[in-house]
This record gives C-alpha cells, sequence and structure tokens, in this order.
C-alpha cells in the first residue's frame, strides 16, 4: 500500500493517469445514471396518464368516455367526453377534483389560459360548460399539457367505462418506443464509456508492467502485486464514481428539459431508483479494480515475459457471426413475447456484437498492418505497419470508441427512415382545407345554425362481393367534390370508381341495419383513389337512405378553420376529426423526437470515441517514450515520427469501421423489425447516408490523432538515457 501511494504522489504520468481514470467512471456512471433513470421518467408518466385508459373496462359501466385528439394554434389537445351511466360515486384520479356532470369542464392550467385568452367562437366552446376546476399535475403527461374533460348529460360516441381512475401502467406506442430506444442507448453509449476508461487507465501501462515485473523478480508476492494495482486504480475509479453520482443529479435536471412526445417532463420524472444509484456506484469501481487486476495475468506468472507484445487469433472474427446470432434470436423472442422483458435477449445480442466488434479489431488491425509493411514506400508507412502488426491490440485500442461510433450511427441511420415512414402523416383522402367529422350519430341541425360554411353530408360504408369489399362514400357529388380528392362531377347520377364495382350489395359502417341496393344498371365514371376511399356513389342511386348521415365535411378557409373546427366538436360532442393539420403535428412531433432522439445518441457515441481515441493515441506515445527517444537519438525527423503516428490510428479506423458499418446496418434492420411492430408496417428504405459515420468517424479519428502530436514534441533524446 505504500509503494501504491508512494508512485501517485510522485509519478506525474501516474496521476495524470489517475485523473483521466476518474473522469471517465464520472462519465460513464453519470451516462448510466441518465439512461436508467429514462424507465422511470416512463412510469411516472404512465402512472400519471393510466386515468386515460378507459379500453376493456366494459364490466359495470358507470360511465361512457369519448377520447379524441384536438388541434389550435400548431398545440395538440387531448379531449375527453364524458356522460354519467349510472347514478352513484365515480372514481377519480389523482389531480382531477371530481367528475365532470353534464354541462361541467375540467380544463389544465394552460389550456385554461389559453381558453381566456382566445375569441370563444374559435376555442372556448369547444368546452361548452362551467369550469369547475384545472387539473393537477398528477393527471398530466408533461408540464404545459393541454387537456379537457368535458361532462355531458348523453354521449353517442363512447366507450364503456367504469371510473376515471384508471387500473394500471397506461402504455403506447409511444412509450414502447422510447423504452427501445433507451436500452439500445444504455447498451450502445456504455461501451465508448469503457474503452475510454480503459484507454485513460492503460496511459501508463506499460510502465507499470515494467515496475510490477521488477518487484515480482525483487520477491513480492502475486498478492502484493494486485494489491498495489487495485490501490492505484481505485483510488481514480472511486473518485470518479463519487463525482459520477453527484453529476447524474444535475444532468436529470437538464434532461427534463429535453422534449418528448410534445411537452417536456416534470423535474422528478428523470431520478433513478436510490438502489439503482448504489449498484451502479459501486459496481463502477469494482468493474474499473477487476479489469486492471485482470491485465496482470502475465506479470503475477511470468514477469520476465511481461513486455512481450501479445499475438492475436483470427478466431475472434468468429464472435461477430456468433453475436448476431444471439441479435437474431433475440428479435425473434421479442416479436412473439410482450412486456419490458421482451427486449432483453435483443439488449444483450446488441451488447454481444459491441464487444465483438472491439475483439475482432485487433484481427483486422494486424492485416492491414501486414498489408502496409509489404508495400511501405515510406519510413512513416513503414514504423506505422510495423506497430499495427506488431501490437495490434494496442494498436486498435485507440479505434474503438470510434469504431462504435460508426456502428451506433449505421444502426441509427438505417432505423431511422425506416421509423419516419411509419408516423402517422396526412393521407391524399381529403382536401388540404377540409375537416371531416367521422362516426357522426348526431343531429346535424345544430351545427348549422352554428356556422355559415357549407356542410358537406355523406354515408360511408362497404360494397361486399363474396369476402372482398369496397370502402365507399355515398352523398351529394357537387358537394362532396369539395372534401374529397380525386372526384371530378358530371351530370346525371353515377359510381365514381377506378374500376366497375364487383357486388351491388352497400352496408352502412357500423349499421348492421342500414342496407341498400344498387340497381342493376349504372354508369361507372372514373375516380382517381388516393386514400381510404375506393369509390363514390350518388345518393341518387341508393334511395333508400338518401336521407342517413354518418359522416360530415366541411371546406374551410384559413380565417375561419378555427371557428369551424370549434363548431362541429361543440355541436357534435364524441365525434373522430380527421383534420390534415392536427395529423401534420403528431407526425412532426414523433418526427422531431425520434431525429432529436437520434442527435443526442450519436453526439455522445462521438464525443465519447473522440475523447477515447485522444486518449489512447497519447498514451501510446507515453508507453513508448523510450523508443521515441531513440529514434530521435539516431536521427530520425519528429516529423516522420508525427505522420507514422497519425497513420497509426486512421488506417486501423479504415478498414475496422467498414465492417462496423456494414454491422450497423444489419442491426438496424433488426431493429426496424422490431419497431415497425409498435409503429406500424411497411417497406424498409435504405438511404446512402447509412454510410456518412464512416465519413466521420475518420475525421474524428483524424483530429483524435493530432493529439499525439504535443506529447511527442515533448520527447527528446534525454527521455531515453532517463529510462
Amino acid at each position: 500500500m505504500r509503494i501504491a501511494l508512494a508512485v501517485l504522489r510522485r509519478d506525474r504520468r501516474s496521476q495524470v493517469a489517475t485523473v483521466l481514470v476518474a473522469l471517465g467512471v464520472m462519465i460513464a456512471v453519470s451516462l448510466v445514471l441518465w439512461l436508467l433513470a429514462a424507465p422511470n421518467g416512463l412510469q411516472a408518466r404512465a402512472d400519471r396518464t393510466a386515468w386515460r385508459d378507459v379500453l376493456g373496462q366494459a364490466d359495470n359501466a358507470a360511465i361512457s368516455v369519448a377520447v379524441n385528439q384536438d388541434s389550435f394554434d400548431g398545440k395538440l389537445i387531448e379531449r375527453f367526453d364524458v356522460a354519467r351511466e349510472q347514478q352513484g360515486q365515480i372514481e377519480v384520479a389523482a389531480g382531477i377534483t371530481r367528475f365532470p356532470e353534464a354541462g361541467e369542464v375540467l380544463l389544465s392550467p394552460a389550456l385554461a389560459d389559453l381558453v381566456r385568452d382566445t375569441p370563444a367562437e374559435k376555442l372556448g366552446n369547444r368546452f361548452p360548460g362551467t369550469q369547475i376546476a384545472e387539473l393537477g399535475p398528477e393527471a398530466l403527461k408533461y408540464p404545459g399539457e393541454l387537456v379537457a374533460i368535458v361532462g355531458h348529460d348523453k354521449l353517442r360516441n363512447g366507450y364503456p367505462a367504469t371510473d376515471l381512475a384508471g387500473g394500471g401502467s397506461y402504455r403506447d406506442d409511444y412509450k414502447g418506443m422510447l423504452y427501445l430506444l433507451t436500452r439500445v442507448g444504455l447498451v450502445v453509449l456504455v461501451v465508448p464509456c469503457l474503452v475510454l476508461v480503459a484507454s485513460a487507465a492503460r496511459l501508463t501501462a506499460a510502465k507499470r508492467e515494467r515496475r510490477l515485473a521488477a518487484l515480482r523478480l525483487a520477491g513480492a508476492s502475486p498478492r502484493q502485486v494486485v494489491v498495489m494495482t487495485a490501490i492505484e486504480t481505485a483510488v481514480g475509479a472511486v473518485v470518479g464514481s463519487v463525482l459520477g453520482v453527484l453529476l447524474a443529479q444535475p444532468f436529470s435536471h437538464l434532461t427534463a428539459k429535453i422534449p418528448w412526445e410534445g411537452g417536456t417532463w416534470f423535474p422528478g420524472d428523470f431520478v433513478p431508483e436510490p438502489a439503482v444509484v448504489a449498484a451502479v456506484a459501486v459496481l463502477a469501481p469494482l468493474l474499473v479494480i477487476g479489469a486492471a487486476i485482470l491485465g496482470l495475468r502475465r506479470v503475477v506468472n511470468q514477469p520476465l515475459a511481461a513486455q512481450e507484445q501479445r499475438k492475436v487469433r483470427s478466431w475472434r472474427l468468429l464472435t461477430i457471426a456468433g453475436a448476431l446470432g444471439v441479435f437474431f434470436l433475440g428479435i425473434m423472442y421479442a416479436q412473439q413475447g410482450s412486456g419490458d422483458s421482451q427486449f432483453t435477449v435483443v439488449l444483450l445480442g446488441l451488447g454481444a456484437v459491441a464487444l465483438a466488434l472491439v475483439l475482432a479489431g485487433p484481427v483486422l488491425t494486424a492485416w492491414v498492418g501486414r498489408f502496409f509493411v509489404g508495400r511501405w514506400k515510406r519510413p512513416s508507412t513503414l514504423l506505422a505497419g510495423r506497430r499495427l502488426s506488431g501490437d495490434p491490440v494496442a494498436a486498435f485500442r485507440g479505434s474503438a470508441g470510434v469504431v462504435i461510433a460508426v456502428f451506433t450511427g449505421s444502426m441509427a441511420l438505417t432505423m431511422l427512415p425506416g421509423l419516419e415512414s411509419q408516423v402517422p402523416y396526412r393521407d391524399s383522402t381529403w382536401s388540404e382545407n377540409a375537416i371531416v367529422a367521422e362516426q357522426v350519430t348526431h343531429d346535424v341541425t345544430p351545427l348549422r345554425l352554428a356556422t355559415s360554411a357549407p356542410i358537406v353530408t355523406m354515408l360511408d360504408g362497404m360494397i361486399r362481393s363474396g369476402d372482398n369489399g369496397t370502402y365507399v362514400v355515398v352523398g351529394q357529388c357537387a358537394d362532396v367534390a369539395k372534401v374529397l380528392t380525386g372526384l371530378t362531377c358530371q351530370p346525371g347520377p353515377a359510381v365514381y370508381a377506378p374500376s366497375p364495382l364487383q357486388g351491388n350489395e352497400f352496408k352502412a359502417s357500423g349499421q348492421d341495419d342500414l342496407t341498400a341496393t344498387l340497381p342493376e344498371k349504372y354508369e361507372t365514371r372514373p375516380f382517381t383513389a388516393g386514400g381510404r376511399v375506393d369509390a363514390f356513389i350518388d345518393r341518387e342511386l341508393l334511395p333508400s337512405i338518401a336521407d342517413d348521415v354518418s359522416m360530415v365535411g366541411m371546406p374551410t378557409t384559413a380565417e375561419n378553420r378555427e371557428a369551424v373546427h370549434t363548431a362541429l366538436i361543440g355541436t357534435l360532442p364524441g365525434v373522430r376529426l380527421t383534420d390534415g393539420e392536427q395529423l401534420g403535428l403528431y407526425s412532426d412531433t414523433m418526427t422531431a423526437d425520434l431525429r432529436r432522439a437520434t442527435v443526442i445518441g450519436l453526439s455522445i457515441a462521438a464525443v465519447l470515441g473522440g475523447i477515447g481515441a485522444a486518449v489512447a493515441a497519447a498514451g501510446s506515445v507515453i508507453d513508448r517514450r523510450r523508443t521515441f527517444g531513440a529514434l530521435i537519438a539516431a536521427g530520425t525527423p519528429v516529423r516522420v515520427l508525427r505522420h507514422a503516428l497519425r497513420r497509426e490510428v486512421m488506417l486501423p479506423v479504415f478498414a475496422v469501421t467498414l465492417a462496423a458499418c456494414g454491422a450497423g446496418i444489419v442491426v438496424g434492420l433488426g431493429l426496424f423489425s422490431l419497431a415497425r411492430g409498435m409503429v406500424g408496417h411497411g417497406e424498409i428504405p435504405i438511404t446512402p447516408w447509412v454510410v456518412a459515420p464512416v465519413a466521420v468517424g475518420v475525421v474524428v479519428a483524424l483530429v483524435a490523432a493530432l493529439a499525439c502530436g504535443p506529447v511527442l514534441r515533448g520527447i527528446s533524446p534525454r527521455d531515453y538515457a532517463a529510462e
């Protein structure tokens, strides 16, 4: 112990290494705690919004609830229309004062402020009644969320429910996707952290091995050597772990400012459990100390061979195939499983792929070194090639973080376009300026009195032909053409369809008893079906249902859009609105969230990889101080050595990052196939941007290689004599 502490007090290089180990552990601990806090934030949101899950509450229904999304001035509004079905006490969740009766309204604070500051005909009339209270933060997803609970005497389009208390943790597609993203981030970002810590710990590895080997030859026992190493490493690791825990607290508050799903987080959301904090704070130093002790095998067993260069075997390449096999087995398991544990095998496979790339990297590095040794034309290339082929493990160490960053980038850029293509978007069924109410069972007369805008009434349903069906809309052609795209009317009743209809029996959607039959002969006119509607039928061809209505469409202008929207919601409570602006807001929000998460993750990976490469490159110079001193004393220009050091970093990075890019694309396709089950279905778009991380990795490695310059300039022939 005295020898270890004396080394830390007197050896400047050991002090620098200890400081860097502390910084590396601090970054790793704070980053791990940050990512592990994400499930707590998701669970906190789920607990606050559990009351919104009304599906599956049909038994003993005491109320009916219609859940709809609304929008105003570029902001999404969560709207809940409720009506009492039975007398008695209705249980409500925390943050909801009481169940709103007919003519009563509950608004979130942000929505209440917006209603007060906006003319009633544009917003307030959407929530008719007396505001009895404001929703508390316990019932909101995020600060500033716009939520309304509107009480009605009777609700036509509601789901039966027992209460507004919620029965469990409400989990939506957004939450499932964030669960997957945070766990993927935890795996792929921890590896660069470990590389950074390892690079910092190896700053004085060669000198430490020589010192410990000398002590072993002088009579020190293996236990004494191990204890000395553990003490040297523990000082930096423990200090870094403590600093990481302290840094995680302000880091969590900063993270709460990052928007997700339309809003930020409450300050207490991103706080990990105390048991998790304690476990990470203890395990991080133990892992660092264990890794340092594990590297003493040669010193303990063969002190005379401590400085021998380690050889690598080609079997390391097989670990990549094995890791990919585990990963895709996990994908198959997750697609058939459910719950949070379904991702466990996938994440184990993902971590295995990342570690396999690090493990196989020295093999490719050795191959690159042999290639350039056999084809060298410059002294700097020969020196670099000899280093890469002679000690590929040490030569690759600086590239490991960059390789993982490239793997992460290619994986993310493979997934991102696919996920964006599955984001809900506005289809081309209705005109851009139209607002369409679906599932209408109301009398539309009040709507005609509430607005002077034109009203288009329609009836939707299916034309059946055996097991197949065609989705059609019935109405007055001249009116429907104002809201339905692709419809060009001509005089006289007709069917507008891309091809003649197969069948003549019409059945209204959601109304089993509402049917009609087309005449035997009718004219079919062209219709460009660009959305969900396959055909249009003039009402005159189905006179028995000419007065029935299930859809209401209204063309709008920029000036009256909000007023029309308000009139529709206020007079037809509970209906579902198809509004291109609302769908655009939702898709833009989700797309922005995905891009933001990708940029944050890739930036962290790139920074960690660059720092790790810079530390490793500087450490390689420090480790070979005597060698460089001898070369300089023999007359080798410093410029040649500087070029050789840059090639040492750049040559393996370019070769290994190509393999990492390929592995990232394969893993990204697998993760997208898993995420696609959460957000939709469709094809997998591959863009040329998936190879961009290779270029970024090479640039990051080049910048990191410049760290060798200042260290190399500090070496002189005197260093050879001093050694």
